[in-house]
C-alpha cells in the first residue's frame, strides 16, 4: 500500500517524505492510540481550527424514519456549533432542531464541530450524503428547501423527457 501511495506522490515520512503514515487495525485494536496523536500533531502543526461561532454546516450520514420518533437523522458537523432550535435545511427537507443524542445516546444542548449527532426535528427524511446547513429561521428553512424541491422536481421531468425523445 505505502509504495501505491507512493507512486502516487505521498512520500512516507520513513522513506524521506512528508506524509505520516500510521499502521492501525480496527479489529485488533492496534496502532488507534498513535493515529489519534499523530491526527493531534498535524492539526497544531498545521494550525488547523474550526470556527466554534459560525453556523453549523455538515453532511448527512444516515437518515431513516422511526415510527415513535418520526425522522431521526444523523449529521457530522464540519463547520460551526448546532443548538437546539436551529432551523437548518439538507438537500428538499427542512427544520429544527427538537432533541440532539450524542453516539451514546446522550441528550445534547449544543454541539461543536467535528460531533456526529442524531437530530430529531425534520420535516421529511433526507438522503444520506446530503449537505446541511443552519438557517437564520424557519421561514428561511422553508423557502430555501421549496427551492431545492422545486429544482429536483424540474430536473427529473427534463431528464424524463430528454429519454422519451431518445426512444
Amino acid at each position: 500500500v505505502r509504495t501505491e501511495l507512493a507512486a502516487m506522490g505521498l512520500q512516507p515520512e520513513d522513506w524521506g517524505g512528508e506524509t505520516i503514515f500510521c499502521d492501525v487495525s480496527a479489529k485488533q485494536k492496534t496502532g488507534l492510540d498513535n493515529l489519534l496523536d499523530m491526527l493531534l500533531l498535524v492539526a497544531e502543526v498545521e494550525e488547523l481550527k474550526g470556527n466554534p461561532t459560525a453556523e453549523a454546516s455538515g453532511a448527512v450520514i444516515e437518515s431513516q424514519l422511526d415510527p415513535g420518533r418520526g425522522p431521526v437523522v444523523t449529521l457530522l458537523i464540519q463547520r460551526g456549533a448546532l443548538s437546539i432550535g436551529d432551523a437548518m435545511v439538507a438537500g428538499s427537507q427542512w427544520g429544527r432542531v427538537r432533541a440532539m443524542h450524542d453516539y451514546n445516546g446522550q441528550r445534547l444542548k449544543h454541539a461543536d464541530l467535528g460531533a456526529p449527532v442524531e437530530v430529531l426535528g425534520f420535516d421529511g427524511v433526507p438522503e444520506a450524503g446530503n449537505a446541511f446547513r443552519v438557517v437564520k429561521n424557519d421561514r428561511a428553512a422553508r423557502q430555501l428547501a421549496g427551492d431545492r424541491a422545486n429544482r429536483l422536481k424540474t430536473e427529473a421531468i427534463a431528464r424524463r423527457a430528454r429519454l422519451s425523445r431518445a426512444l
